[in-house]
C-alpha cells in the first residue's frame, strides 16, 4: 500500500503557561529522599469530534516534578518504542526525540488509506527520569479522496486540428499537496496501462498528434491520484456522456482562418482564389455556430497556427484581434507567413493598441465609405514590380480606417487621390521589415473589381512569402 504523509500540528496551549514546574522541600534531613519521577499531561483540541476526520489536531502537553525541574520531553508516534525510566542525551534511544519546546510539526507517514496515530510523550527531569508511564493520546485519521474537476469556459471545441487543450482544477481534504499526480487517457479508460501521469504542479496539458491526437472522434478522460493512492472520479471532455469531439489531420501547409460571419459568397472566393494557386488548403472557421470552433485557450490557437508555414486570415468588421495578437508574433518567429485582410468596427479606436502584434502602428482618421470602383494602388516600389491595381467591387465600403506603418513597416497599398472624401492617399496595406506579414485594412474580396486579386495572392504568395 502507498504511503501518505499527513501533516500534524502541534502547538501549546497558552493558557497553560507553567511549561517548568519546579519543587523543592522545605524540610532538610540526613537521610534525602530518592528521586520522584516527573509526570506528563497532554491535551487534545480538534476542530471536529474525534471520530475518524481529516481536520487538524492541536496538541498541547506539559509536566509535572514534585522534587525537582521539568528539564524537557521525550516523544514518539512509535506504539513499539521502549518504555524508557531514563533519558540521556549523551545516549538517546533512537525511537525517542528529545524537545524543550511544547510545539512541533510532525510529517506523518501512513501506510494505508486510514490509521490511528499514537502520540506517546514522557516529561524528563533534572536527573534524567522519565514519567513511567508518559501522556498517550489517540485519534483516527480517515484518507479522503481527492477531487478534480475541468475549468469553466475551457471546454474543448466540438472539432480540432491536432492541438487541443485541458485545464482543471484540483483539491484534496488532506491538503493539496497530497496530491500526488494527475493521470489522463484518451478514449479507452479500461486499460489502466494506458494511463498517463502528469507532475501534480500542472494543471493543464495541451495533446498533439505526439500524444495520440489522430483524426477522429476522441475523448479525454481525467483523474487525480493522492499520495495514499486513492483517486479522485474520472471526469470527461466533452462532459456530456455520450459526446465526443472530432480530431481533423491536417491536409496542407496552407490555412485559412475564416473570421468571418457574414454568408455573402466571400468564403468561397478565398477559398477557391487560394486553391487554384496552392492546391490543397484546410480552412478554420473560427465563428461558424457562434465561435463553436474557436479554442478557448491562447495556446492552442497558436499551436494550431503552428502546423502550417503559411495562413491566410480574413475577417469581417469584428476580427479576433485578442486570440491573433496572442498567436501572430510566435507563428512568424517560428518561420510562418502571414496574409490578413480585415475591417474595423465603426467606432474602433487605438486605446488598447489593438495592432501590436501587426505591421501596423495605429489606425488613421475614419473614412465613412468607399464607392464602387474606388482605385486601390500599390506604392510606386510595389508598382514597378508589377503589383496589380485594385477595385471597390460593392456599392460601398464603410468605415474605413487607414493604417498607419510602424516604423519598421513599409507602405504597401494605398487608396487612390479622392480630395471630395479624403486628404492624400490614405494607407489601407502594409509589410512587417521580415516580408513575413502583410496587413490589409480593407476586405480583399471586395477589391476584385478589375479581377486583380488573385494575381496580387499570387505575387505576395511567391514574391514576397
Amino acid at each position: 500500500m502507498t504511503i501518505m504523509r499527513s501533516i500534524l500540528i502541534i502547538s501549546f496551549n497558552s493558557l497553560l503557561s507553567l511549561l517548568i514546574l519546579f519543587g523543592c522541600s522545605d524540610n532538610f534531613t540526613d537521610s534525602p529522599q530518592p528521586n520522584q519521577a516527573p509526570r506528563t499531561f497532554v491535551s487534545i483540541f480538534t476542530e471536529n469530534d474525534l471520530n475518524p476526520t481529516t481536520s487538524r489536531k492541536i496538541l498541547s502537553w506539559w509536566g509535572d516534578d514534585p522534587d525537582g525541574t521539568v528539564e524537557g520531553f521525550i516523544y514518539t508516534f512509535d506504539q513499539s518504542a521502549p518504555n524508557l525510566g531514563n533519558w540521556s542525551n549523551d545516549a538517546p534511544d533512537p525511537n525517542w526525540t528529545f524537545t524543550t519546546k511544547t510545539q512541533e510539526t510532525f510529517s506523518l507517514t501512513l501506510t494505508g488509506t486510514d490509521t490511528v496515530y499514537t502520540f506517546w510523550v514522557k516529561a524528563v527531569d533534572d536527573e534524567g527520569a522519565t514519567d513511567p508511564n508518559g501522556a498517550i493520546q489517540k485519534f483516527p485519521i480517515t484518507n479522503s479522496t481527492p477531487s478534480v474537476e475541468f475549468l469553466q469556459a475551457t471546454d474543448v471545441p466540438e472539432t480540432t486540428f491536432t492541438v487541443a487543450t485541458f485545464a482543471w482544477s484540483s483539491s484534496d481534504l488532506d491538503g493539496d499537496d497530497t496530491i500526488a499526480k494527475f493521470q489522463y487517457v484518451l478514449d479507452d479508460t479500461t486499460d489502466n496501462s494506458a494511463w498517463r501521469d502528469i507532475e501534480p504542479k500542472f494543471s493543464n496539458i495541451t495533446l498533439t498528434a505526439e500524444e495520440g491526437l489522430t483524426e477522429g472522434e476522441h475523448v479525454f478522460f481525467l483523474r487525480a491520484i493522492d499520495i495514499a493512492g486513492a483517486s479522485s472520479d474520472i471526469i470527461r471532455m466533452p462532459r456530456a456522456e455520450n459526446d465526443i469531439w472530432f480530431v481533423r489531420e491536417p491536409k496542407s501547409t496552407f490555412l485559412i482562418v475564416d473570421d468571418y460571419n457574414f454568408a455573402d459568397g466571400t468564403d468561397e472566393f478565398y477559398k477557391s482564389t487560394l486553391q487554384a494557386l496552392v492546391g490543397t488548403v484546410d480552412v478554420w472557421d473560427i465563428k461558424l455556430n457562434s465561435r463553436a470552433l474557436e479554442p478557448p485557450i491562447t495556446l492552442t490557437f497558436r499551436l494550431t497556427l503552428l502546423l502550417y508555414e503559411r495562413v491566410f486570415w480574413y475577417s469581417d468588421p469584428d476580427p479576433n484581434l485578442e486570440k491573433a495578437g496572442g498567436s501572430i508574433p510566435q507563428f512568424i518567429e517560428n518561420g510562418g507567413k502571414i496574409l490578413m485582410s480585415t475591417r474595423f468596427k465603426e467606432f474602433a479606436t487605438n486605446e488598447t493598441t489593438p495592432l501590436e502584434f501587426s505591421p501596423v502602428d495605429s489606425l488613421g482618421e475614419k473614412i465613412r465609405r468607399i464607392r464602387r470602383d474606388q482605385l486601390v494602388r500599390p506604392s510606386p516600389t510595389d508598382a514597378a514590380m508589377g503589383f496589380p491595381e485594385l477595385q471597390v467591387n460593392t456599392a460601398i465600403i464603410a468605415n474605413v480606417f487607414p493604417t498607419i506603418p510602424k516604423i519598421s513597416s513599409r507602405i504597401f497599398y494605398v487608396l487612390a487621390e479622392n480630395p471630395e472624401l479624403w486628404p492624400g492617399t490614405p494607407v489601407v496595406g502594409v509589410i512587417n521589415s521580415s516580408s513575413t506579414f502583410v496587413f490589409f485594412g480593407l476586405p480583399l474580396a471586395q477589391l476584385d473589381g478589375q479581377g486583380t486579386v488573385s494575381q496580387l495572392f499570387d505575387k505576395i504568395l511567391n514574391e514576397i512569402f
